[in-house]
């Protein structure tokens, strides 16, 4: 007999998804932004103790990340996700589904080693300071930076369609919110955007190039 860490580790995940999904949904302010996806928490990788096929698993890690929109705040998303592991905790032989009838979360006997499962979440950082160095931003979508980046992208590329994406870079809110208008554009290939083979080509850094230069031409000639 014994806990089924696996099983376990899966349904809670389920439960941690949908819990963040209602709490963090599509938020208003993405739409003019032309966000790709909402916020979003993922899992990504999967490991346990490894044994015989026939042995259950006295532990397993899931690991992923969430990415925010920069409508909400990662304090308030840490304190919620953290209620959720604490309530499943506490809630281990009601709130967390078992699969069949002989799992279980929970075990009585003096022959179990394990008598209830545990679930655990580890962030990457320290703190909460720490996490702010890496919030995402909102662009001031009237600002005259965006205004002649736009101008200079349709002006070399014939077109340009600004959009966002989650995800985070180091000091970019401190610096916005510091009064630096700061936008965020790159120049490589998305296609291939942390691939194992991830490369740009030079047509499209000469383009870039030329944007970068009509973008402070344009705001040299308004200052």
């Amino acid at each position: 007999r014994g806990i089924n860490s696996f099983e376990l580790a899966s349904e809670s995940m389920a439960i941690v998804q949908r819990r963040f999904y209602e709490d963090f949904p599509q938020h208003p302010k993405e739409e003019p932004y032309g966000f790709a996806t909402p916020s979003t928490m993922k899992p990504t990788q999967v490991e346990c103790a490894r044994g015989a096929l026939n042995q259950l698993p006295p532990w397993t890690t899931i690991s992923g990340d969430i990415r925010l929109t920069p409508f909400y705040d990662v304090a308030v998303v840490v304190e919620k996700v953290n209620g959720y592991i604490q309530e499943l905790n506490e809630g281990m032989e009601t709130k967390i589904p078992t699969r069949g009838p002989c799992s279980k979360y929970t075990l009585e006997g003096d022959d179990v080693d394990v008598k209830r499962g545990k679930l655990e979440m580890d962030w990457i950082f320290k703190d909460i300071e720490e996490v702010r160095l890496m919030e995402g931003i909102a662009c001031d979508l009237t600002s005259t930076g965006l205004e002649a980046l736009t101008q200079a992208t349709k002006e070399v590329k014939g077109a340009v369609k600004p959009y966002a994406i989650t995800g985070s870079l180091p000091l970019v809110r401190q610096m916005q919110n510091a009064g630096f208008d700061i936008q965020i554009t790159g120049y490589g290939l998305s296609t291939t955007y942390h691939a194992d083979n991830e490369y740009a080509l030079i047509s499209d850094m000469q383009d870039a190039f030329q944007i970068l230069l009509r973008t402070i031409s344009i705001n040299e000639q308004t200052v």
